[in-house]
């Protein structure tokens, strides 16, 4: 038999106690000061499959004190708070007493395959169907009101719900128009995300709501991987006496965790402590002061749960890695080094391997994206030219006006993604749109409801389907030539001036940028996709140029970028604009042609139809002739345009051309 306690603390789930954890000491730290004060925001958990991130965020649901909340109310409105009540509660307050009830705090899980009727909320059919007016089924921003939502693998979610999540945690409520539904409610809620940096990068905007950031790696210690091994191995063999023999430690942390929270309002920061945060925050050149709050808020925290009636220093300090190591910004003077003359990287040793032909091509997935010289390379710095106007083509998915600023025009979604805006009666498998089914059933009802029958009839025909709209999200990825070549007869600061421009057009279009840069032996991501502009304007300002030209490497960093943003979307039309002046000279394996190789590899790339190519020559000069442009646009299928066509407004020219 269970006791009482085990029943509260939902033993009956058999998840994996977190006191039981073995090692990941900043991690559950970060979870559980994150129970202690809710208005910190939230903890992202960054790190690779297997260690332990979802298993921490079960067990901290088990822990979390439990709410006093207004009886009967979805939101879980806290009586003694009035000013935040719902509509319904509000409505119900008056001199008498509200009635009240205890309950377990809620930690809800937001599916990536979410639609936005289940995160904000949708028509109530059955109540308002019986009372005639339309009543609110709430949504999980509603139901985690005074609790946690946790998103596995934050950084595929769906951008429409990152920026409801986003609008919600910001205002504090959320505003409900839908279906003929308009009313708001409160929706106070910490979000714990968790996501593997393998299958791309987390939005800044998303990311800096997380107040703390733990970087989350597997076990070195041989002593701490062998316990954790025999941890597990004792649970899966009986759950339930493994939970039963960490019950006290764990019922420890939830009884600490009451007291760290009753002690956190009477906790102070001492005047040491504040003039550490803001010295410490201004050294890592934080943007904006929610890293002067997240710090402050932490610190207080951490003092709570060590039972201090002051923080200090000490505090201060644990705190620091977790609230700025994710907001750290490289001062500009350490950006690069900068030489009078471009230095390359060394020549790889070269042997003799059999070219695979192309028949038989290598994938990029057989490839890798460097020669494995990893000695730094220095190289000088060139300042942009006058940026000019330019406009980046449309495909053909997106029909908007490409002179005008905003996103890029919306288009049906039938993965019931996106925003619902209205119903059809075509029978694809879509979520059905109740609203528009009983509005075509309803004047039939007096025909179909001969011989005294009562309920609502609805036919086949009646059932309609919702359809869906989302933006198109245009990606536009810079693949930059880095190498010495284009250094020369200021043909980079050209290069620089043109890019920008680029990057201009795609704020104006509220695009998604990302930026890839190559020279000496490898390519580097300088910025996974974004909707920063602003600091991929700031990354090819500082871009240093020399070395070699290792094009083949961009191609497949390209690959490997696009394959994730693919994934979380398939109907994106990436744009890839590469700019390079076309004189490959390092290849991926030694003694493999680099000129064969990249149009191999282009060929490879130019197989996905949903990709769009612009291919920008960077060359001019006395030899003009000796390079490898011509081909690649042709492997590409792209418009091939010099730094002077791109100034002169000629890609307007090729645009009406091809619309």
């Amino acid at each position: 038999m269970k006791t009482e306690s085990e029943k509260k603390r939902g033993f009956g789930k058999m998840g994996f106690p977190l006191a039981a954890l073995a090692g990941q000491e900043r991690m559950k730290l970060a979870l559980l000061l994150l129970g202690v004060d809710p208005g910190l925001g939230g903890v992202l958990l960054v790190g690779q499959k297997g260690t332990a991130k979802s298993t921490a965020v079960r067990g901290l649901a088990e822990i979390l004190p439990r709410l006093t909340i207004v009886s009967g109310c979805p939101f879980h409105c806290d009586p003694e708070r009035p000013v935040d009540f719902c509509p319904a509660c509000a409505a119900r307050a008056g001199s008498d007493r509200l009635p009240r009830e205890i309950t377990a705090t809620p930690l809800l899980t937001l599916p990536l395959g979410a639609t936005e009727d289940r995160v904000v909320g949708g028509l109530d059919l059955e109540k308002s169907a019986k009372t005639g007016r339309p009543h609110l089924s709430p949504g999980l921003l509603g139901q985690a009101n005074r609790g946690y939502l946790y998103v596995d693998e934050v950084n595929l979610l769906e951008p429409y719900l990152a920026h409801l999540l986003l609008d919600a945690v910001e205002a504090g409520r959320l505003r409900v128009e839908r279906e003929g539904l308009s009313l708001w409610h409160p929706a106070r809620e910490a979000l714990i995300g968790t996501m593997n940096p393998e299958e791309g990068a987390l939005g800044p905007q998303l990311k800096d709501r997380f107040a703390l950031v733990v970087q989350v790696e597997a076990e070195t210690e041989v002593a701490v991987r062998t316990e954790i091994v025999r941890r597990r191995l004792e649970f899966e063999a009986d759950p339930l006496g493994f939970r039963h023999k960490w019950a006290w430690a764990n019922e420890t942390l939830a009884l600490r965790m009451v007291e760290a929270r009753r002690r956190l309002p009477e906790t102070g920061l001492t005047a040491e402590a504040r003039r550490l945060i803001v010295d410490l925050v201004r050294e890592a050149r934080a943007r904006g002061h929610r890293g002067d709050l997240a710090l402050a808020r932490g610190a207080l925290a951490l003092a709570a749960w060590q039972g201090e009636a002051l923080a200090g220093n000490e505090q201060v300090l644990a705190m620091a890695d977790l609230v700025l190591d994710s907001r750290l910004v490289k001062p500009r003077s350490l950006a690069v080094t900068v030489m009078e003359k471009p230095v390359a990287a060394p020549a790889p040793q070269h042997f003799e391997v059999p070219y695979v032909p192309p028949s038989r091509p290598q994938t990029p997935l057989q490839m890798h994206s460097g020669t494995g010289d990893d000695r730094p390379l220095v190289g000088r710095l060139y300042q942009s030219n006058d940026v000019f106007e330019v406009v980046t083509p449309n495909s053909k998915r997106e029909q908007g006006d490409r002179a005008r600023s905003g996103r890029r025009s919306a288009r049906k979604s039938l993965a019931g993604r996106g925003r619902y805006y209205r119903s059809s009666p075509e029978r694809l498998g879509r979520p059905v749109a109740l609203d528009a089914t009983l509005r075509a059933a309803a004047p039939h009802q007096p025909q179909r409801r001969q011989g005294g029958r009562s309920d609502f009839i609805i036919r086949r025909h009646d059932v309609h389907e919702k359809v869906f709209r989302q933006k198109t999200g245009r990606l536009v990825l810079f693949v930059v030539d880095a190498s010495g070549s284009v250094g020369s007869l200021d043909r980079m600061s050209e290069a620089k001036a043109a890019a920008l421009s680029l990057l201009n057009e795609a704020y104006q279009k509220r695009d998604r940028v990302g930026l890839i840069s190559f020279n000496g032996s490898r390519a580097s991501i300088l910025l996974p996709p974004t909707n920063s502009v602003e600091l991929a304007s700031h990354l090819l300002e500082e871009l240093p140029t020399g070395g070699k030209t290792p094009l083949a490497a961009a191609l497949v960093s390209t690959e490997k970028l696009l394959r994730v943003e693919l994934a979380r979307d398939p109907g994106l039309t990436p744009l890839v604009i590469i700019m390079t002046d076309g004189r490959p000279n390092v290849s991926l394996s030694p003694g493999v042609d680099p000129w064969r190789e990249v149009l191999q590899l282009a060929g490879y790339l130019a197989r996905d139809r949903r990709l769009k190519f612009l291919l920008v020559d960077t060359d001019q000069g006395y030899y003009n002739d000796y390079k490898m442009t011509p081909d690649l646009a042709q492997k590409l299928g792209a418009p091939r345009l010099t730094l002077e066509d791109l100034r002169c407004g000629r890609l307007g020219v090729w645009l009406e051309q091809v619309a």
